[in-house]
């Protein structure tokens, strides 16, 4: 008698335990931050070894020049929308935010140790010293390709920040639609639908997130962000309506 009452005073306890804990407001930006430097990571990490690999297959021996060039390219997108709702000059903003990141660049005089490295004096004889020296030749190509490579993630960060106001727009669009359909539902006695629901929020949220790893990633150029953002703010947008509209009918 005392087993059976103690197990089945142990089921709720064991239903809790599996039971997901909610998270509160400072573990979700706590978590969004960490997402957030490891998406910036993940792209220089990405950036560098798409580089390397294109270095002896597409673009053979100018990764350096190839990294600089999507720089350049990226930040002529920006050049095609000189003013935003949140900084009135974005080229300006953007170069700003570009020389901040190459400080640490520029106070270990990196630019002077990639030049020597260029201009080095031919191999020696040494079998020890050809390694050596051959070993500091492609470190610094790598990290030349890594100064670019981080300068072309600082400008697309700058893009995506400059792009939030779009995705404002979309969730607040979203919302609105969301809402009157949720009304309509609620009125016509329409069916709740908790599959649903927990779906669509679950796309909503990776919706905002993809679209900026993605474009942080994304190796290839000739690629203008604003059909990126265009087409995650809609993807945004139809989701988060989907979600708000089949939440709970009666709170």
């Amino acid at each position: 008698m005392a087993a059976n009452t103690a197990t089945a005073n142990s089921a709720p306890a064991q239903r809790q335990v599996g039971r997901p804990r909610p998270r509160g407001p400072v573990s979700v930006i706590v978590a969004a931050l960490i997402g957030f430097v490891a998406s910036i990571v993940t792209s220089l990490f990405l950036g560098v070894a798409i580089e390397l690999i294109g270095d002896h297959t597409w673009w053979k021996g100018k990764a350096i020049e190839h990294a600089k060039a999507q720089v350049v390219e990226d930040l002529s997108y920006i050049e095609l929308f000189p003013k935003s709702v949140l900084v009135p000059d974005t080229v300006a903003f953007t170069k700003h935010m570009v020389r901040l990141a190459s400080t640490p660049w520029e106070a270990l005089n990196a630019a002077a140790f990639f030049e020597r490295t260029r201009n080095a004096a031919p191999a020696p004889a040494k079998p020890m010293q050809r390694i050596l020296q051959r070993l500091i030749v492609e470190i610094a190509r790598v990290l030349e390709i890594l100064l670019y490579v981080t300068q072309d993630t600082v400008v697309r960060l700058c893009v995506a920040f400059l792009a939030l106001p779009a995705f404002a727009m979309a969730c607040l669009l979203g919302l609105v639609d969301g809402l009157v359909k949720r009304d309509l539902r609620k009125w016509s006695g329409g069916r709740e639908s908790s599959f649903v629901y927990h779906h669509s929020k679950h796309y909503t949220a990776w919706f905002l997130t993809a679209g900026f790893s993605l474009y942080l990633a994304w190796p290839i150029g000739g690629f203008n962000p604003a059909w990126m953002v265009l087409a995650f703010a809609a993807l945004v947008a139809i989701s988060l309506s989907i979600t708000v509209a089949a939440f709970k009918k009666y709170l």
